[in-house]
Parts: C-alpha cells; sequence; structure tokens
C-alpha cells in the first residue's frame, strides 16, 4: 500500500541559556521514535532569535496524529520542554509550517481549558521554506560558473627546463580572495559538476600555449582560461576598480580624478570583456544553469541572451553593496547596466538594504516595480519575465577554520606570538589598503585612547594587518601607505614606543587565526564595506574564550552578526570609548555572541551557494506559455518575455482573412496608434492623426460590411474635433462612457447613475493635488483623473496609495456606481464597468442585432488600457460566442514589441498607417464579397470602377447570375434575422455559394 507523505516544517519560540540547544523528538522515526538526543535539531540566528526553526521540512505521513515535544540540551544533558502532555496535531495538508511557543502561565491555562498544544499557522503548496524535490539542487544539476578571476592562479615556472624530464612549465595556485577559493574547494568537495570561467591571472599570447593551458585547467581544475589582451584587461579592470567600484560603495568624487566620468574606450573595453566571457560560456553550455558574479560582469547575461535563442537559466550575484539609486544615476551607462543584470531569471545580493536600492534603482530609471510574491520572493515584473530577487550573506566553512586550529603552523606561530606579546592588550586590524577602510579614523581613536588612559600606554598594541587592495591604482595605494605609516611613526614616537605595528606580508590563513587567538579584539572602522567575513572567522576561532569585536557602523556585516559593538568611526569619543573596552577586558554580551555562533555554524558557504543555485532552479524560464526574446539594439537591449503565439501581423494573412469575410468590424485606439503620442499640454493645438489616416478610415467606412470604430480614453470634443469629418465611423469617448455609431447620431451616455459621486471624487483629488508638486487634476464628463506622472516618483506613488484608500472610503455609498482604478501615474475615479473592454463588447451586441454575427474583428493599440478590449475579444473566441461567427478571423494587434494579450504586433504608428495602406488598395483591386450595391450595380450593366483581372470579371458574371436566380427564387429563405429581410437575405445567400 502507498504512504502518502508530506513536507512539515517546526517553528517554536523559546527563550534559552548561553549554549544550549534545542530538538524535537516523537512517535515516528523523523522525530527519534521519543529518543531526546536523536531528533532533528533547530537553529537560529540573530535576527530570528527567540524563534528556533528546523532547516529544512521533514518527510511525515499523510492523514496521522502527531505527537511530539520539544527537548532543550545543555552540555550533552537532555531535559523536555515544561508541558503537561504531549503536543498533538493532525497531519491533513500538504507542506505545513508548525508554530508552537514555549510556555508561560497563561498558556499553560489556555492548553488546559483548550487541551491542544499546537497550531497549524500557515498552510503552503510551495514557499521558499518547503523547497520541493523536482526543485532542489543536486549534484546531477550542473552549472556554469563565471567570475572575473578564476579560483586557481596561474604562473610560468622560472625554473622550467624543456630538456629536463617531469620539469612543469606552469605553477598553480589558489587566487586569493573572500569567497572565491571557498567555493571552488566546496564544489569539489560535495561533487558539485560545475566548470568555471575566467581569466587565469596571465596573458598569454602563443595560442599553442594557451591550448596547452586550457586542457590542463580543464582537466585537473574544471576551469576555462580566457586569453584576454592585456591593454583590453587593463582598461577594464580601469572602468571597474575607478568607475564602478567607487559608485557601488557611494563614493561620488568633486575633483577631476575621482569624478565618474570616463571616456568611451574604458567602455568599450568593458563591454568587450563581457562579450568575451559570454562566448566562453555559450561554447560549453549544454542546458547548464549559469551563475555570474559581482560587478565585473555585468553586461555578461545581456551578451549570453543574444547569442542564443535556446532557454538559458542564469543567475548573479553582487558581492558589493548597490548605492542608492541618486548615486547610481549618475552613471552614463545606467540604464544598459540594469536592463542588462535584468536578463538573469535570479540576482542575489548579501542584504536587504542593497536589494532595497537596486529595486529602488529600477523603479527611478526604468518604471519597473517589484512585488512580493507567493513564498516569500522579492520579484520583479520585467516585461512580463518574473525576475527574482534573494537575499542571503555569504557565510564561511567553521570546519575549515577548525581543522586550521590543530596544524603545526597555527601551533607554532601562536606559541611565538605567545611569548612576543605576553601581558599585553594586542588589538588587531585587518583591513585592505584602501582609503575606505577608514585606518586612519583607527590610528586617531587609538592615539586618543592612549592619551586618557596613559596606564595602558604600556600594555596596549595596536597589529594592523594591511592586505592588498586590488580596486585601488599604484599611485593611489603608495599615497595612502605613506599617509598611513607617517601617522603610525608619529603615534609610536609619541609614546615611546610600538603601540602600533604594520604587518604587510603575506599572511596564511593559519598566520591570520594565530593572530587572532592571541588578540583582545578586532577593531574595524570601514567607511563602507559590502563583504567582510573577517567577524565570521574570528568568532569561530575564539569559541571558546573572551574577545569581542569593534566594528563600524557602515560594515555590511553588521546587519548580519547582533554581538558586535557596533561604531561610527567618524565620532572619534565613542569610537575611542568602544577600543578602550577591549583593552579594560569588559563583560561580553554572551547569549548574543552565542546565537550569532550558532548562526555561523548554520549558514555556511556550502549552504549560501547551495541555496541559491536551488532558487536558481526555481526561477527557471516557462518556455510552455512563453518565447523570450530580445528587443532593442546595442546597448539598449532587453530580454522580454512574449505569448507563445505572439507574432508581427502578416499583411498578406490580413487580406486573406478580409476577402474571406462579409461582415467586420474595426477597433481602433487613439493616441499611439491612429496618431504619435501627445503630452497633455499639445492637445488643445494639436490637429490628431495625419489626413492620410483620415482618408484611409474614410475608405474603409464606406464599405457597408466594415464597422470601424475609435475607441479612446479622451473626452468627446476632442474626438469630435479629430474624426467628425468622417460621416459613418464610430467613436467612443472616455473609454466607452460616450458611443457614436456614426456622426450622423448623437453621443449615447453610457455610464448610468447619478454621478453624484463625481462631486466628492473631484474635491478629495484636489486637496491631494495642492499638497502633491507637480500634480493635477483632469477632469472629463464621467470621471476624475489625478495625475502625478511629473511629481518626484516617491512622493506621488506615495500620495497615490492615500488617494485610493481615501476615496474607496469616502465613496463607499456610491460604490455601485463608481470605481477606482490605478494606473501608471494616475489614479481615476470613473463609472463602474466602463473600459475598452465592456465597450466592446457592447459594440458587438448592438452589431448583432443590427446585423448578425461577426466574422472578422481587427482590434488595435498601444496601450495598457486596450489589453481589455484584447482580452474581451479572445474570450469571445474562447466561449464560442454567439457574437461571432462559428469561425470568426481575429486580428488582435498592439503597437510595439511588447508583453501584451494581444497575439500580433505592429512596430509604430507608420506601419499603422501602412496596414491601412493595404487595406485600402484591396478595397480599390479586389473583393471576393460585394456589396449588395456593387452586385445590383454590375446586374443593371452599369460600368464599375473596379479594375479587374479575367478571372475577377468570370467571377462577377457568376455572381451576378446566381443573385439573380436568387432574386427570382421565392422559397429561398433567410438564414438570419436583419432588418431589412428581403435586401439582407438575398446577400446573405448570395455570399455564403461564393465562400
Amino acid at each position: 500500500m502507498e504512504i502518502h507523505t508530506t513536507q512539515v516544517g517546526f517553528q517554536f519560540k523559546t527563550q534559552t541559556r548561553l549554549g544550549e540547544e534545542v530538538r524535537i523528538a516523537g512517535n515516528c522515526d523523523a522525530l527519534g521514535n521519543w529518543n531526546q538526543l536523536s531528533g532533528p535539531v533547530l537553529c537560529t540566528d540573530h535576527n530570528r532569535y527567540p524563534l528556533w526553526t528546523l532547516p529544512f521540512p521533514i518527510s511525515l505521513p499523510m492523514d496521522t496524529e502527531l505527537e511530539y515535544k520539544y527537548v532543550y540540551v545543555y552540555n550533552g544533558t537532555p531535559r523536555w520542554e515544561d508541558l503537561h502532555c504531549n503536543r498533538k496535531i493532525k497531519i491533513e495538508h500538504k507542506n505545513i509550517l508548525v508554530e508552537d511557543e514555549a510556555l508561560t502561565n497563561i498558556s499553560r491555562i489556555i492548553i488546559k481549558q483548550q487541551e491542544v498544544s499546537s497550531t497549524l499557522m500557515h498552510s503552503y503548496e510551495t514557499s521558499s521554506y518547503f523547497i520541493d524535490e523536482n526543485i532542489a539542487f543536486t549534484n546531477t544539476d550542473a552549472v556554469i560558473i563565471a567570475s572575473m578571476r578564476l579560483p586557481v592562479k596561474v604562473s610560468i615556472n622560472p625554473n622550467y627546463n624543456p630538456n629536463e624530464p617531469g620539469s612543469e612549465k606552469w605553477l598553480f595556485e589558489k587566487t586569493k580572495g573572500i569567497w572565491l577559493t571557498a567555493l571552488f574547494d566546496i564544489a569539489i568537495q560535495e561533487g558539485i559538476q560545475f566548470l568555471w570561467v575566467g581569466w587565469p591571472g596571465i596573458w598569454i599570447d602563443d595560442e599553442s600555449e594557451q591550448e596547452d593551458l586550457r586542457n590542463i585547467l580543464k582537466e585537473k581544475y574544471y576551469s576555462i582560461p580566457l586569453f584576454i589582451p592585456e591593454s583590453i584587461m587593463e582598461a577594464h579592470m580601469k572602468f571597474c576598480n575607478l568607475i564602478l567600484f567607487p559608485i557601488f560603495n557611494s563614493i561620488i568624487g568633486t575633483n577631476s580624478k575621482t569624478i565618474p566620468q570616463y571616456p568611451n574606450h574604458l567602455w568599450e573595453a568593458y563591454k568587450n570583456v563581457n562579450s568575451r566571457f559570454a562566448d566562453a560560456i555559450m561554447n560549453f553550455h549544454s542546458r547548464q544553469m549559469i551563475w555570474i558574479h559581482d560587478y565585473h560582469l555585468l553586461l555578461t547575461p545581456s551578451f549570453i541572451s543574444r547569442r542564443t535563442h535556446k532557454i538559458v537559466n542564469l543567475g548573479l550575484f553582487m558581492h558589493v553593496p548597490f548605492p542608492s539609486s541618486e548615486i547610481y544615476r549618475v552613471l552614463p551607462h545606467r540604464e544598459t547596466l540594469l536592463n542588462a543584470m535584468l536578463c538573469c531569471d535570479l540576482i542575489g545580493f548579501h542584504l536587504f538594504v542593497y536589494a532595497r536600492h537596486f529595486l529602488a534603482a529600477c523603479k527611478f530609471i526604468l518604471g519597473i516595480d517589484h512585488q512580493l510574491s507567493r513564498g516569500g520572493y522579492l520579484m520583479i515584473n520585467y516585461f512580463e519575465r518574473r525576475v527574482m530577487i534573494r537575499i542571503g550573506h555569504l557565510g564561511i566553512e567553521p570546519r575549515v577554520i577548525q581543522e586550521a586550529l590543530q596544524t603545526e603552523e597555527f601551533k607554532n606561530i601562536q606559541k611565538e606570538l605567545n611569548i612576543k606579546y605576553k601581558g599585553k592588550k594586542v588589538l588587531l586590524g585587518i583591513d585592505p589598503l584602501h582609503v575606505l577602510s577608514g585606518i586612519t579614523l583607527k590610528l586617531n581613536a587609538f592615539r586618543e585612547a592612549l592619551r586618557s588612559r596613559i596606564n595602558f600606554v604600556n600594555k596596549a598594541v595596536l597589529l594592523q594587518i594591511l592586505t592588498e587592495a586590488k580596486t585601488v591604482s599604484t599611485p593611489e595605494r603608495e599615497e595612502i601607505r605613506e599617509e598611513l605609516y607617517r601617522l603610525k611613526d608619529e603615534i609610536n614616537r609619541e609614546f615611546r614606543r610600538d603601540v602600533v605595528e604594520f604587518i604587510e606580508t603575506d599572511v596564511t590563513g593559519e598566520a591570520r587565526y594565530a593572530f587572532m587567538s592571541i588578540s583582545n579584539g578586532i577593531v574595524n572602522t570601514s567607511l563602507r564595506d559590502g563583504l567582510c567575513l573577517t567577524p565570521f572567522e574570528f568568532i569561530v576561532v575564539n569559541m571558546e574564550r573572551d574577545a569581542d569585536i569593534v566594528i563600524s557602523e557602515f560594515a555590511g556585516v553588521t546587519r548580519a552578526l547582533s554581538s558586535l559593538r557596533r561604531v561610527n568611526p567618524f565620532n572619534i569619543s565613542e569610537l575611542e570609548g568602544e577600543i578602550y573596552n577591549l583593552m579594560a577586558d569588559e563583560p561580553k554580551n554572551h547569549s548574543k555572541r552565542q546565537r550569532d555562533l550558532s548562526y555561523i555554524l548554520t549558514n555556511t558557504t556550502f549552504h549560501w551557494a547551495k541555496n541559491f543555485l536551488t532558487d536558481l532552479k526555481r526561477a527557471v524560464k516557462d518556455p510552455k506559455n512563453y518565447q523570450y526574446v530580445t528587443h532593442g539594439l546595442g546597448d539598449r537591449l532587453k530580454l522580454i518575455a512574449l505569448n507563445k503565439n505572439f507574432r508581427m501581423l502578416d499583411g498578406n494573412s490580413l487580406l486573406k482573412a478580409y476577402g474571406n469575410s462579409r461582415h467586420r468590424a474595426f477597433f481602433f485606439d487613439n493616441e499611439g496608434t491612429l496618431c504619435n503620442l501627445l503630452k497633455n499640454h499639445e492637445i488643445d493645438n494639436s490637429i490628431g492623426p495625419s489626413e492620410k489616416i483620415l482618408n484611409s478610415l474614410a475608405e474603409l467606412c464606406k464599405d457597408e460590411r466594415n464597422n470601424v470604430f475609435v475607441i479612446t480614453g479622451r473626452s468627446k470634443d476632442i474626438v469630435e474635433r479629430w474624426y467628425g469629418k468622417i460621416p459613418l465611423l464610430g467613436m467612443a469617448a472616455e473609454y466607452g462612457a460616450f458611443i457614436k455609431q456614426n456622426n450622423d447620431l448623437k453621443w449615447e451616455l453610457s455610464a448610468q447613475g447619478s454621478h453624484l459621486w463625481k462631486e466628492t471624487a473631484k474635491q478629495i483629488i484636489e486637496a491631494y493635488v495642492m499638497r502633491t508638486e507637480g500634480s493635477r487634476i483632469d477632469e472629463k464628463e464621467c470621471s476624475v483623473v489625478f495625475q502625478y506622472r511629473d511629481t518626484d516618483l516617491d512622493l506621488g506613488a506615495w500620495q497615490a496609495k492615500e488617494l485610493v484608500s481615501h476615496l474607496e472610503i469616502l465613496l463607499k455609498p456610491f460604490l455601485d456606481e463608481c470605481e477606482v482604478s490605478v494606473g501608471l501615474g494616475y489614479v481615476e475615479v470613473k463609472p463602474r464597468g466602463i473600459s475598452k473592454g465592456t465597450t466592446v463588447y457592447k459594440i458587438l451586441e448592438e452589431l448583432y442585432e443590427r446585423q448578425g454575427p461577426v466574422d472578422f474583428i481587427l482590434a488595435i493599440g498601444d496601450d495598457v488600457s486596450d489589453e481589455e478590449m484584447f482580452k474581451v475579444i479572445h474570450g469571445l473566441k474562447r466561449e464560442k460566442s454567439h457574437l461571432l461567427d462559428k469561425n470568426p478571423l481575429i486580428f488582435t494587434c498592439t503597437v510595439g514589441k511588447k508583453p501584451s494579450q494581444a497575439e500580433l504586433y505592429v512596430n509604430d504608428v507608420n506601419e499603422v498607417q501602412h496596414m491601412l495602406d493595404m487595406i485600402r488598395g484591396c478595397l480599390g483591386s479586389f473583393k471576393k464579397n460585394f456589396s449588395h450595391d456593387d452586385l445590383i450595380s454590375l446586374s443593371r450593366n452599369r460600368p464599375t470602377p473596379l479594375l479587374m483581372t479575367p478571372d475577377v470579371k468570370k467571377f462577377k458574371r457568376d455572381a451576378v447570375l446566381e443573385l439573380n436566380e436568387s432574386e427570382e427564387d421565392e422559397a429561398v429563405s433567410p438564414r438570419q434575422i436583419f432588418r431589412d429581410k428581403k435586401r439582407r437575405s438575398q446577400t446573405f445567400i448570395l455570399e455564403r455559394r461564393l465562400t
């Protein structure tokens, strides 16, 4: 018998002692069968504490009653939670999350009265917490990783002798970096199938040497090297280090050296390198996921999208901060970089604040909004593509550190340092040689601390390790070094001993951990730091001793760990006080430190990588329902998703359908379709569509089988002024609040009701316009609009949100007559049920009553409001509505290649004009079906203006004969009920026979 299981997660809110862990035990194998030490362990971190959760859900049988309790384990000794009975739940849902809370006196009484111990707070089919087995990242999945540098650095062996057997030409060593080699090592240890694309750290021009090295790196290190010309590489790195890195770290210079202005050849070099990466990736791509890293390769997703029509699963992770939109916008190519990043399916950031800035930049620069989707994901809707945003701080591998602490190298270095600094208070700094490290602030504060506390002068030592900074130029690096050494010498002379020591040589991991193990604490005064894992390492190294961390509040890691002593490095007195606390061994917050340690031990590098790749696998594109195409040229390229059936309008298909139909309906939008878009201040003086467009519409209207309508949101006065000279043209103003079947008739008011709501809405909107600079009110006969497109985007959006809430409350008595609709840059109060979609439906109903079902529809528009029109037409066809013929010929067309409910598109207004010209030409040269007047004219031997080929002449002669026969045949009955039965039944029978 098959047993159905479900995924169950547990959350438990409880206070714990330092060093105490929480487990769950219960009456099934997955919960240890009541063995207190065999059940799964819950984890927490400083952001969630006192909430403890299972890191992954467990599989439990469906439709069973589960009994369980929580267990506290301290120093290996377990104890049950203080609860008089077992917790019980009935598992009846898929993928559930159980939320429990440790009992207080009040909750104990509630449980006694209700005899329950848990509540199923949430039930999810899919969520970020529950990862379905079908979409989990496993070792069978493959990934191509791309970073600027390979995790393996290559150099030429100076002792290489080609004549000596066994002599190796190439030397390989791990690349220095915070995350690069850690991710590489983890990928190998965990058996992940991967290829790594990057620069090998060496320039080689000889093609045979390139091939030799390429084969070695691919075979031994799973790496694909890119051999980039030195001049291009140097220009690329200059663009990255001198332009992108400062801006991403929120630094905008004002002098000629640091202002973010750059010659075009730097940008071209950046593009060149990104293009080379895309080529290399696609040369080896065969359905693997692609994971791109950092700001050096922001254009690579765009170039990959250009190279292939295959479905590619693309992810990008940013290891630097993302600046606020006000700073980011100074980049000349800001839109290009954002659009390229948004070619990815998943974009990752270490912290939410960086993601928030990125989302704001997308909003203010590209006009794209984000939303929180089911499962807790941040999502950007980018031209119908879902781009997922993930926040996850990179971790470390504690196991690697613990193994290093057991090596002889570590123990020997630690012993030497203990001897050298015996009796000293050692403060440690580990920072890159960069102005952003804020080392001068640290030195000045340390000097002030010694001045005010002279008793520490003979005890304190500031040991500063200076690491290489790859993002500064050599002159800048030397300038910083000179300044630091000058300040160090000043301090040492002042206190007559070496209270400050610099170490600038390469320090191994074992040596770094040894320095951490003998120090009282670390002092970090960075002005901006996107990724710093030193505090993670320090906490693991000092698990069993008191040592603290003073860190700048501008360092990103302060948002990941809670036990750090945060300071403003510019506040010298505050920084001086915290340095003193380190030297004085002030009491530590052990509970926070324990939570941080638990977080570090759980959120490892592997955990970070696997979670990202799992989400990347989840974010895969949907080729069943969409086609993914590039739109735009050069730097303006975008990757957009279109309906699977979306294609360019084919003129031949349109003309063929036109010729095969007899009862046609045309629906045209106004601006952006029949004429170019107009700004509001241009409306009063505009003459509207061109004379050519008007003539084409007039010709269409002359055929009585054509019913032509222009549907617009403009007022009826403007519509009359622009289209009033075409007698048979139908018009709908204010989205259909007013309808006119043709210019010989009066306007009909479609919007019913008292319209008492309009004055109330007007007063409310006027109040908001007064308080929103740049906004205005547009009053029409049947609606009132709050326009805020010209306001500050943030202020306008906030005011619009409040306005909608205000309107819905105050207009509640009228909500059966009016509705509040929100669009891009506006809030509108209009009659309920009025849209282009309902207007089209109403027109088709009237046409049916007058002429019968429609067998041809052409609907074309460019606006968001036209989507309702397309949706209604497709719905009528799908439901086989009586308003349409059995096999209607439907053409829904949007102007511009973009996501739409329409199935077709033309590129611009000029192509709309060309389409009308084609139909107009068809009217004058060939008709497969003929109007009643045409046929009567032929039967009376009148000359016809139509240009006829011999085949057309024969066709018309046959048509006349059939018409005469039908007129003589009194027994023929009409198949439809029309107003003029005799005339229309004859024409209908004739056309059916001809078809």
